[in-house]
C-alpha cells in the first residue's frame, strides 16, 4: 500500500445532489434551518436529475458575500443541457454491489454509466458518501474510510465543519484480483455561510450559499440552493478570493426532473436527445425520457417485436424542454418491444424489455 500518494477525490457534485434535494427549510435573517424531514426523494431509486452547464460570457460571476440578506446575480448566464441522470440502486448493479453496501444509491445516464458519481448511504440524521467507481477503461473503485459526512441533520446557518479522511484507490484486474491499491489522506470544510436572493433565468429564488475547501487540492466550489430544488455550483481556485466577483473553472445548474419549467426559455437542450427507458427490464411500467431543442409536434410511440404499434403516449406539439412519459404495460405480454420518438426530422428508435 502506498500511502505517499494523493487521494483521489469523490466528485463535488455530491454536495450539490444533497443541496438540490432540500426543497423545504425556514427562513428568517437570523436562522435558515434544514430539516431532515424536508428531505425529498431526489436520491430514492427511479428519480432524475436534469443538468445544465454554462460556457457563455460573461465569464464573472458574482457568488456575493457572506451573512446576508445578499443578491446573488447570474441572470446574463445563458444554459445548456448536458444530459439527464437516473437514480440507482447499488445492489441492482452487480460490478456496485460486491464493493459497496447493497442500500446505497448512485446516479448517472443509465446503470452501465455511473463513472466518477458519488455513492450514497443515508444514516438515521446523516448522508455519508461512501466513494465512487470507474467502470469505463478499468475497474477501478474508491472508498472513503470513514465514509464522508456530506450533511448531519438539522442543518443550520451559520455553520461549519472540519474533517479528515482516508480515501482508498483500487485497481481490479481482469481476472477480479487487485491490481494496485493506493491510499491518501485528505481534508475539507463545509460551511453555510450566507443567505439571499439568487437571480436566475429570469426570476428570483430565496436561497442559502454554502462554501467547500478542498484543501488537500486546492480549489473550492460555492453552492446556491433554493427550495424549489434548483442548485447553482460555482468551481474555482482556492487562491481567489471570497470578495463578491471571482472568474469561475465552472458553472454548473442542477434542477430535478420533477420541476416543468424554471425560465423555460433559458435551459434550451442543446440536442435532441432519447434516453433509455428506466427501468429497464420493467413490470409493469417504465418510465421514457426525452430532451426537444426547438418547438415541433413530437409523437412517441411503443411497437412490439413485430412492428406492430402497441402504444401511443404522446402526440402533440411541444416548446422546447426536457420531457418524460411513462408506459404502463399492465396488460402487455411479456418480451422485446420498441419506443419511436419523432420530433420535427428527429427520428429515434430504442429498445426495451418486459418481464413478468
Amino acid at each position: 500500500m502506498n500511502s505517499s500518494v494523493q487521494p483521489s477525490r469523490t466528485s463535488s457534485l455530491y454536495f450539490s445532489i444533497v443541496f438540490l434535494s432540500v426543497l423545504l427549510f425556514s427562513y428568517s435573517s437570523a436562522q435558515i434551518t434544514i430539516p431532515l424531514t424536508a428531505f425529498p426523494n431526489l436520491l430514492t431509486v427511479g428519480t432524475s436529475i436534469n443538468g445544465y452547464s454554462s460556457n457563455v460570457a460573461p465569464r464573472t460571476a458574482n457568488i456575493g458575500k457572506r451573512g446576508g440578506p445578499t443578491v446573488y446575480d447570474f441572470s446574463g448566464y445563458v444554459f445548456e443541457q448536458t444530459g439527464t441522470l437516473q437514480v440507482y440502486s447499488v445492489g441492482s448493479i452487480p460490478a456496485l454491489a460486491v464493493h459497496y453496501p447493497a442500500k446505497a444509491v448512485v446516479f448517472g445516464r443509465s446503470a452501465a454509466d455511473v463513472d466518477e458519481n458519488p455513492i450514497f448511504l443515508f444514516g438515521t440524521d446523516t448522508i455519508f458518501v461512501v466513494g465512487k467507481v470507474s467502470l469505463t477503461q478499468q475497474r477501478r473503485f474508491f472508498h472513503n474510510r470513514p465514509y464522508e459526512p456530506s450533511f448531519i441533520f438539522p442543518i443550520t446557518y451559520p455553520a461549519t465543519r472540519t474533517y479528515t479522511l482516508a480515501h482508498y484507490d483500487t485497481v481490479f484486474n481482469v481476472s477480479g484480483s487487485i491490481a494496485s491499491t493506493n491510499v491518501g489522506i485528505g481534508s475539507d470544510s463545509n460551511s453555510v455561510d450566507g443567505f439571499g436572493t439568487l437571480k436566475i433565468l429570469g426570476r428570483q429564488f430565496e436561497c442559502l450559499r454554502a462554501k467547500l475547501n478542498h484543501y488537500t487540492y486546492s480549489d473550492k466550489e460555492f453552492m446556491f440552493v433554493t427550495r424549489e430544488g434548483v442548485t447553482l455550483v460555482v468551481s474555482m481556485a482556492s487562491s481567489q478570493r471570497d470578495t463578491g466577483l471571482v472568474q469561475p473553472t465552472g458553472v454548473t445548474l442542477l434542477v430535478p426532473s420533477s420541476i416543468v419549467s424554471v425560465g423555460q426559455g433559458a435551459m434550451v437542450p442543446a440536442n435532441h436527445t432519447l434516453d433509455q427507458n428506466y427501468p429497464n427490464p420493467f413490470n409493469p411500467a417504465t418510465t421514457i425520457s426525452f430532451n426537444i431543442p426547438a418547438k415541433s409536434f413530437v409523437s412517441l410511440k411503443v411497437f412490439d417485436a413485430l412492428g406492430r404499434e402497441v402504444s401511443v403516449l404522446l402526440g402533440e406539439e411541444l416548446s422546447p424542454g426536457t420531457y418524460s412519459r411513462q408506459w404502463n404495460a399492465a396488460n402487455a405480454a411479456s418480451g422485446l418491444y420498441f419506443y419511436r420518438l419523432k420530433a420535427g426530422e428527429y427520428l429515434e428508435t430504442k429498445k426495451m424489455i418486459l418481464l413478468r
